[in-house]
């Protein structure tokens, strides 16, 4: 989308703007020439433009001065009044320093803008490559597209150390399956065979087995505590039955020493003991009242109950020991019991599978009686070391199997992988090459496509010298470094700095500015070139002029700052006008008071007419005038046509000489076409013949002499219209023949006459009649 065209730039207290500053540009007019003598206050205008759009100054860097937005307000001014103001056709753009920033409201409006000093036209020339890379790496910036080549580089690397990885292991897996095969006995034709046979069996597949075998087992050792548990439950009995003959006996013994009437005899002597030790000295016997044996009557007392308490104690012995003797004998009957419900349990697990030809079984069934467990466990025994070494042996088969599983499951894993490797790796590195060839290929198309340019734009302002011959190429063996070679004496890739005039190396540079600026979206640009002509010798200055205009058509604006005073004079007279319709401003000499100020630039015959225009027109400075113009006309067409003039020294040739050699079948065929041009319909020719003009002009030329360059008493003589008529064909004859805005009909682009860049003027003949 096209940007909207430039309507004015204000510029309030920023460098030499110590007064607001405005400079308007003309509706339809995308060039802008601003001249001006030295401190003018051009810079500024430059500056001002690099302030809103890439905010910066750059007409203070690299002058030693460090940071320079200390010195970008004007003197006796801060910062905060620093303000650029750009109106375009639909908006407004503003820019003012916020801390030591450039801030742009709205930040959607700011302008793109590329500047080009005086001083910077050889950085890029003389640059180092890298920095010569870093100028260009916009255009060509590959970074993604090489941080993308770096990963598949990376892919690729570690792809194949994956690879190496599935070769070793691969093997490690061959060389454990053979280890496996030959602990197997190495049956069958290979290793790798063999596993993959065995590799399909269930690892599960003798659970059930050994599921049954720990139940038979776990059954048989239940078992074998019965015949020690007898032992030690008939070894209780005999001990209970020894025990209870015992304590009967020893109450039998105690009973033949107690009275029948114990029990009354027991009741008799407690209530006396009871008696005795609350009366603790008694004379007689509290029972028979006799004095006799009341010594040691008490403690008789409590020896009789003593022996009575044995008795009760030897009775409840034989209680005790008759309720043990019941408890073991049914300890007995319970442990019979569980031996035969073991032995059942044993028989179930036995007979309740299909037992494996290499798992033999007792003969007999295990015995429900307890008793004949010991002589039957006996006969078992070496079975139950046989049942351990099967089920070890089924252990180690499953865990086998499974390992040998996994380990060929991981060999085909690892096969895989190669193979795939094999076949990623190979389209990988394509991959890598397609891509760093399109790379190269791209990379090598913008640059050849920039140098291209350059050399297009070098050959126009140096033609036919053999220069024109470009090259920006990449360093293969470094990164990011451009070189820039040229032909010289048909030597290709030659250094320019080494070959280079100055002023060729001036204009090289300010060609590679140009094409880089095209290159980067130029019709939303405003380029800005600052008095880059100081330095480019005269014959080649109207050729980088000429360049310059015909670039300025592509970009969105394009301000050129000069202080080249022929360019000035030459455009006011017409003859150095561009083919597109531009604005020309003049700076006054620059003042602290008013700062940078404008004033007008008027070409001379805007001077002519205003002066033919007056109601009282001055006939003297008419005449001068126009003598002056007409001169200039002469010039142009003897010059374009090589007529016939007499040489004087110094080239001092007079109107009447100029006049004269424009002559014959020259004159009679002089004459311009003036063209209107229309959007939509043809354009409109009107035709001018010159020589009538040029007749009567040669009739009262000597007016020209007598009223306006000369004080002649003979002027008294004239009457002021002859004067003024003179003036008068002179302004038709420019009419005809310059164009206000687009200048003299100096192209030759037809083939069959001259014409001016805008095409408005149409000069015939092309060549001078023979």
């Amino acid at each position: 989308m096209s940007q909207p065209s430039l309507k004015k730039l204000t510029i309030d207290y920023l460098r030499g703007s110590v007064t607001p500053f405005a400079l308007p540009f003309e509706k339809g007019r995308k060039l802008t020439i601003v001249y001006g003598e030295n401190a003018s206050g051009k810079s500024t205008i430059c500056d001002a433009f690099e302030f809103l759009g890439n905010g910066k100054v750059g007409s203070l860097e690299n002058r030693g001065l460090g940071k320079t937005n200390k010195y970008w307000h004007s003197l006796g001014r801060d910062p905060a009044d620093v303000i650029v103001t750009l109106e375009t056709a639909n908006s407004t753009c503003l820019a003012k320093i916020v801390k030591s920033e450039v801030v742009v409201d709205p930040a959607a409006a700011r302008p793109r803008v590329e500047v080009l000093r005086r001083s910077q036209i050889l950085s890029l020339i003389e640059a180092t490559p890298a920095d010569r890379y870093a100028e260009v790496s916009r255009f060509i910036d590959v970074s993604g597209v090489e941080a993308s080549e770096a990963t598949l580089r990376g892919l690729i690397r570690d792809m194949d150390g994956s690879r190496g990885i599935a070769i070793a292991r691969i093997q490690e897996n061959q060389d454990a399956i053979g280890q496996f095969w030959s602990s197997a006995g190495e049956p069958g034709t290979d290793a790798l065979s063999w596993a993959e046979t065995e590799a399909t069996r269930d690892p599960n597949e003798s659970d059930v087995e050994l599921e049954a075998l720990a139940k038979l087992q776990a059954a048989y050792v239940r078992l074998g505590d019965y015949p020690t548990r007898l032992k030690a439950a008939e070894a209780a009995i005999k001990a209970a039955a020894s025990a209870a003959i015992v304590v009967q006996a020893k109450i039998d013994e105690q009973l033949q020493t107690i009275a029948k009437d114990a029990g009354e005899i027991v009741g008799l002597l407690e209530a006396a003991r009871s008696y005795l030790q609350k009366h603790t000295d008694p004379q007689v016997c509290p029972l028979c009242e006799s004095a006799e044996k009341v010594d040691g009557l008490s403690q008789r007392i409590t020896q009789r109950l003593g022996s009575f308490s044995a008795l009760q104690a030897t009775r409840v012995q034989v209680t005790a020991a008759g309720r043990n003797t019941q408890q073991v004998e049914q300890q007995l009957a319970v442990l019979r019991d569980s031996a035969k419900k073991h032995a059942e349990e044993f028989e179930q697990a036995r007979t309740g599978f299909v037992w494996s030809s290499d798992i033999v079984m007792p003969l007999a069934s295990a015995p429900v009686d307890i008793a004949a467990l010991a002589d039957w466990l006996a006969a078992t025994a070496p079975l139950v070391v046989d049942w351990k070494k099967v089920e070890t042996a089924r252990i180690d088969k499953k865990q086998f199997t499974r390992t040998l599983k996994g380990a060929l499951k991981t060999y085909l894993e690892n096969v895989a992988t190669q193979q795939e490797l094999d076949i990623l790796l190979p389209n990988l590195t394509r991959t890598l090459g397609i891509v760093q060839e399109e790379r190269r290929s791209f990379t090598d198309s913008v640059l050849a496509k920039i140098a291209g340019e350059v050399g297009r734009l070098y050959e126009e302002v140096h033609p036919n010298e053999g220069l024109n011959k470009i090259g920006l190429e990449l360093d293969p063996s470094k990164r990011a470094s451009l070189s820039i070679g040229a032909s010289f004496c048909g030597q290709a890739g030659a250094q320019p700095q080494a070959y280079f005039s100055d002023s060729h190396l001036d204009t090289l540079g300010l060609c590679v500015f140009l094409a880089l600026a095209a290159m980067d979206g130029a019709e939303n640009t405003i380029l800005v070139l600052d008095d880059v002509l100081a330095s480019v010798d005269e014959p080649h200055v109207e050729r980088v002029i000429g360049m310059i205009y015909e670039v300025s058509k592509n970009f969105r604006h394009t301000i050129v700052t000069t202080h080249y005073l022929r360019w000035r004079e030459k455009f006011r007279w017409g003859e150095w006008k561009p083919d597109q319709v531009c604005q020309f401003v003049e700076l006054k000499q620059w003042t602290l008071g008013e700062g940078i100020t404008l004033t007008g630039s008027i070409p001379e015959i805007v001077r002519l007419k205003a002066l033919l225009a007056d109601s009282n027109p001055d006939v003297q400075s008419a005449c001068s005038k126009a003598g002056v113009i007409l001169e200039a006309m002469l010039n142009f067409l003897t010059l374009r046509y090589g007529c016939a003039v007499t040489r004087r020294v110094g080239d001092a040739y007079v109107l009447s000489d100029l006049l004269g050699a424009v002559n014959g079948k020259l004159l009679a065929a002089l004459k311009v076409e003036t063209v209107e041009h229309s959007v939509c319909d043809s354009p409109v020719v009107t035709a001018t013949e010159l020589k009538s003009i040029l007749d009567e002009i040669a009739k009262i030329a000597q007016a020209r002499n007598v009223m306006g360059a000369h004080f002649n008493a003979v002027a008294f003589d004239l009457y002021p219209v002859d004067g003024l008529k003179f003036a008068r064909l002179v302004e038709q004859l420019c009419d005809a023949l310059i164009c206000p805005e687009h200048g003299w009909p100096n192209k030759d682009k037809s083939g069959s006459y001259w014409n001016n860049g805008g095409d408005t003027r149409r000069l015939h003949p092309l060549k001078k009649p023979a």
